[in-house]
């Protein structure tokens, strides 16, 4: 994947590693420990560094995994100065290099695990397609600093561009489905994705028990969101 992805207002820089002390887990612990941030986690919010490391270990690629697990992390920062996007909507590299920025998010996307959500077929992929299709799924999150400017979308569909020019990336497989999965209690979520490729496959009725949002929820209705990156 590309180490750092363009956009007239955004620069994201690929994570692959993010330890005690170093600028990506100072990004990660901000983002983690902000209550608004994490409202919508399933994770939680952290309320140390501890935790912070947990979220680090499940997030970002790890090479001793027997299992061949596809992440691909981007940190979004927000340019500070007067950029002039090109013609082609991406600013000039040195330029941009040069420019003041602050961290105001993430996005990721996942191949799916064994414990993922059970989803029936006419919210995700067929079973025939899915065997040849690698599906992952997309997350994001943001500081309350950047929300309603527009930055989450910019940056979902920067990284999904990304990710159509890095055809060796994804070998064996050479087709690659994203979803994405938004509570019906989170409006700002659903305008993101209502920005983005991903199209609305339809509303899937969950049940359970889980802490979130403040409080214990049994039943929510989940929005689902796909989209083909390579077909």
């Amino acid at each position: 994947m590309e180490p750092i992805i363009a956009t007239p207002r955004l620069r994201l820089t690929l994570v692959t590693e993010a330890k005690r002390g170093s600028p990506e887990f100072e990004w990660l612990h901000e983002l983690r420990s902000n209550e608004k941030v994490t409202w919508w986690s399933l994770v939680g919010q952290s309320k140390s560094f501890e935790d912070t490391d947990k979220f680090v270990k499940g997030c970002l690629p790890n090479n001793e995994s027997e299992e061949k697990m596809y992440k691909v992390v981007y940190a979004v920062h927000q340019l500070l100065g007067s950029g002039i996007g090109n013609g082609d909507g991406e600013l000039q590299s040195e330029q941009q290099t040069q420019e003041p920025t602050r961290f105001i998010g993430l996005v990721n996307l996942y191949s799916l695990s064994d414990n993922r959500l059970a989803l029936p077929e006419h919210l995700t992929l067929p079973a025939a397609a899915a065997k040849t299709t690698l599906t992952l799924e997309l997350a994001y999150q943001f500081l309350p600093i950047a929300w309603g400017k527009g930055y989450a979308a910019e940056s979902v569909e920067a990284v999904f561009e990304a990710c159509k020019r890095a055809l060796s990336f994804w070998t064996p497989f050479s087709k690659v489905y994203v979803q994405a999965i938004v509570n019906g209690g989170n409006p700002a979520s659903l305008r993101v994705m209502q920005k983005t490729r991903m199209e609305e496959k339809g509303i899937y009725e969950w049940t359970g028990r889980v802490w979130l949002a403040g409080g214990w929820r049994e039943k929510d209705d989940l929005h689902i969101f796909g989209a083909h990156l390579l077909e």
